[in-house]
């Protein structure tokens, strides 16, 4: 059984539908992963760690942010790259964003400003607090190449890695 869950993913720049979250599959994408959140709550997982950026993990906070509403045990811990990583996202993304980290138990900010590596870091370091990680990314994409890094060095150290290529919609 798992009792922490880390979640990191890539940037909409890697999905086939971009920015578009009113696209089909990015709806189809965020029901997936609301599902494998609720089911490892279901199994008695109560801490999420996140790796936050404008896709993945911001899609992971809000949908853990819903759970709250109904769920006072469940927790979310974000893991923020670098302070000022939302200066230049949209208005939305940023009020979203901020939203987010206002429900988090704890944010582990990586570093000040941004530097080599440090969205690396970021998801390195939610998925070394955590049992069992969620990464949503596409092996083949060359966009997602910290998020696959990250992923090999986990598993080198014996962690359960759930994977699901966002092409595809569906976990490994």
């Amino acid at each position: 059984m798992a009792n922490s869950c880390a979640i990191i993913g890539c940037s909409p720049l890697c999905f086939p539908w971009g920015f578009d979250e009113e696209d089909e599959s990015c709806a189809a994408l965020k029901l997936l992963l609301l599902s494998r959140i609720t089911k490892l709550r279901n199994d008695g997982c109560l801490l999420f760690h996140v790796s936050t950026n404008c896709g993945i993990g911001l899609y992971a906070a809000e949908a853990i942010k819903r759970l709250q509403e109904s769920d006072k045990e469940i927790a979310l811990v974000c893991y923020v790259p670098y302070e000022e990583q939302a200066t230049k996202w949209t208005p939305d993304l940023r009020d979203r964003y901020f939203n987010a980290l206002s429900k988090c138990k704890k944010v582990e900010t990586i570093a000040l400003q941004k530097t080599v590596g440090c969205e690396f870091k970021a998801h390195l370091a939610a998925m070394l607090q955590a049992d069992i990680v969620i990464a949503i990314c596409s092996s083949n994409n060359p966009l997602c190449e910290r998020e696959i890094s990250a992923i090999t060095v986990v598993e080198t150290l014996g962690k359960r890695v759930l994977l699901m290529d966002p092409e595809k919609m569906r976990f490994y």
